[in-house]
């Protein structure tokens, strides 16, 4: 049987080029230098960045009205961002976690936080501060401190390094 020319000619020309392809000494052509301006900054594969590894204590909040909430005992008070977009949290008496994603422009958010069921005694802000962290839309980094702002411009979060 014969191939028609076309095909033979294809044929032919596949089997050059594989022969090309495996030739000793062949290389692909060098890449240019990595240089600074080329590599991206240093992220934590978990994506948490400069929140994890430190725990934070509520210092208080300043809404928008101009209101301030006052914590008296601020080490009752707790989150402390962990690998993997999980927080810890204590809230007076109970403690519990949520999660969090973190995204461009310093944007936070937190799942609303499953915490145990004590009844804290009378004057705890536990449930004003579960309730500004399920409303948190961002943070910075201030003076040491972490500062959370929350959800339509309504107030901002304060927090100290928790000294362990």
């Amino acid at each position: 049987m014969r191939v028609p020319v076309p095909r033979r000619n294809a044929a032919l020309a596949n089997v050059l080029l594989l022969m090309a392809c495996s030739a000793p000494g062949t290389q692909a052509p060098a890449l240019p230098p990595v240089t600074p301006i080329m590599v991206p900054p240093a992220i934590a594969a978990d994506g948490t960045g400069a929140l994890a590894g430190q725990a934070w204590a509520w210092q208080g909040t300043r809404l928008a009205d101009g209101s301030t909430v006052a914590v008296d005992a601020p080490e009752r008070y707790t989150i402390e961002f962990m690998p993997g977009g999980r927080v810890q949290l204590r809230a007076d008496c109970n403690r519990g976690n949520a999660g969090y994603t973190s995204g461009a422009n310093r944007a936070l958010s937190l799942t609303p936080a499953a915490t145990t069921k004590m009844g804290c005694p009378p004057g705890s802000k536990d449930t004003a501060f579960l309730r500004q962290l399920a409303e948190v839309a961002g943070y910075s980094l201030v003076d040491g401190g972490l500062v959370l702002t929350l959800k339509a411009e309504a107030g901002s979060m304060r927090f100290a390094p928790l000294a362990r």
